[in-house]
C-alpha cells in the first residue's frame, strides 16, 4: 500500500493556542468524538463522520435560532401589553 502525502494541519493546544503539525502518513487519523473519546478512521471515514457531525450541528444551530426568535417575540409581547409605570 502506497503512503499518502504528508498532511499539514493546525492543532489546538488549548485556550485557542494553535500550532502547525505535520502527519507523515495520514492514511488513518484520530477523530475526537467527544467526552474524551477518539476513533481511528481512514480519511474517507473521517470525512463521512465530519459531514454527519456538521449536518447535526447545523440542525442544532437552526433549532436554537428558532428558540431565540420565539423568546424575543414573547419579550416584545410582554413589553407591549404591560402598562408603563406611573
Amino acid at each position: 500500500q502506497e503512503a499518502a502525502a504528508p498532511l499539514r494541519t493546525q492543532v489546538d493546544l488549548g485556550c485557542n493556542f494553535f500550532v502547525t503539525a505535520e502527519v507523515p502518513d495520514p492514511q488513518r487519523v484520530f477523530v475526537a468524538l467527544g467526552f474524551g473519546f477518539f476513533a481511528e478512521l481512514t480519511l474517507p471515514e473521517a470525512l463521512r463522520h465530519l459531514e454527519r457531525r456538521s449536518r447535526l450541528l447545523q440542525r442544532l444551530s437552526d433549532s436554537l435560532t428558532r428558540d431565540g426568535a420565539k423568546i424575543r417575540a414573547h419579550i416584545r409581547l410582554v413589553l407591549e401589553v404591560t402598562p408603563p409605570p406611573p
